[in-house]
């Protein structure tokens, strides 16, 4: 298995297990905000805002909400999967997402929604009700529907970003881009007809396009061709195909600005950056610090071409709790199996916070909260 798409399957449980169904119908939050709380905040700067271990409460998510808000950030991502929100057609379940916008605006957080329509290799994941999709009219119709029902209910989203990680789906159906084009500028154009304020995009992974030299000239050419929509948001990790650090910091921040090459015409969103200080995967401390403190000066000095930059994420995972059990093993030997994908992905995420599960903070943090531009 892709060790992008097990990033995807993933996500779920990376992202804190916030999402996990621990809401009743009798839960809310309080609006209430203490003064020590109300510090500047940067609404171009981002923070993917998780726990350490899955929230049994209101109380518990918001406690990393309470953390989060101490960092000068001012922005984080709400990722909706369509087979939970909408588990019968029409029947929405806001539960949860009711709960991360309520605390978004509480604590003062635009919102970047990841709604995606394509996931990496795949479509979806989809409701079982929809069957089978295909990129077309139904499928077409059916994201204009969903997302106009999320945007009229949530007026803190201001960016959306409904296909993730395009450039694998597209690595190997290059044939489909047309087809995918037309689907993504009819849907663009119907949302944007009625949320005119929301700014869309689509999601590419950039060391997967610099690994795979899908820049311009590039050995496998395909940027030009998947530029569309307000913004393109990209995610990044220092890594090579397999999953391990294979980047200094200094060899990182230049992929940043070549990011810039590589889209001259396109205002650029990051949405998920990410170091990792396991050493399994080639990680330290040292090097996540000065990534973290590189990366927001690169902010800073080409904020004109950036439209926001979050970082992937709070906290760190107990090792073992980042890939979801629902993933099928594959067995063999070496590389025939996943489990040498697995394990990296793991390790990988479960240490790219910036505090960790003891709720230490890392050098990171430091830096993140001190070269935050204000």
């Amino acid at each position: 298995m892709n060790s992008k798409i097990i990033g995807i399957v993933i996500l779920v449980v990376a992202i804190g297990g916030a999402s996990a169904y621990f809401i009743t119908k009798n839960d809310s939050v309080d609006n209430n905000l203490s003064s020590n709380q109300l510090i500047p905040q940067n609404e171009k700067i981002g923070l993917v805002i998780n726990t350490i271990n899955p929230p049994k409460s209101i109380a518990d998510l918001e406690e990393a909400y309470k953390v989060a808000s101490t960092s000068g950030a001012g922005r984080t991502n709400l990722y909706l999967h369509w087979n939970q929100l909408e588990p019968e057609k029409g029947n929405f379940d806001w539960r949860v997402s009711d709960i991360m916008m309520k605390l978004n605006e509480k604590y003062n957080f635009k919102t970047t929604l990841f709604f995606s329509v394509i996931n990496a290799d795949r479509l979806g994941p989809f409701p079982s009700w929809m069957g089978n999709q295909a990129l077309g009219q139904t499928l077409e119709d059916e994201t204009i529907r969903v997302l106009d029902s999320i945007l009229s209910r949530y007026e803190n989203i201001d960016y959306v970003i409904f296909a993730g990680d395009i450039d694998y789906h597209f690595q190997r159906a290059s044939g489909s881009i047309p087809t995918y084009v037309e689907f993504f500028d009819d849907v663009y154009l119907e949302i944007k007809s009625k949320h005119p304020d929301v700014k869309i995009g689509n999601s590419m992974s950039l060391e997967n396009v610099l690994n795979k030299g899908m820049e311009p000239g590039g050995s496998f050419e395909m940027t030009p061709k998947l530029e569309m929509g307000d913004f393109i948001a990209l995610s990044y990790k220092p890594t090579d195909t397999v999953g391990d650090i294979n980047r200094t910091p200094e060899e990182a921040i230049d992929d940043l600005k070549q990011s810039i090459e590589i889209f001259p015409s396109h205002q650029l969103a990051f949405f998920e950056i990410s170091w990792s200080t396991s050493d399994f995967v080639n990680g330290n401390n040292n090097d996540q610090a000065e990534f973290i403190k590189s990366s927001l000066n690169f902010f800073e000095e080409n904020e004109s071409k950036i439209d926001f930059f979050s970082i992937s994420r709070l906290f760190d995972k107990p090792k073992g709790t980042c890939v979801s059990q629902d993933i099928q093993s594959v067995e063999g030997s070496g590389f025939t199996s996943n489990s040498f994908r697995l394990e990296r992905v793991d390790e990988y995420v479960c240490n790219s916070g910036l505090i960790d599960i003891n709720q230490n903070g890392k050098s990171s943090w430091t830096q993140f909260k001190t070269n935050i531009p204000q």
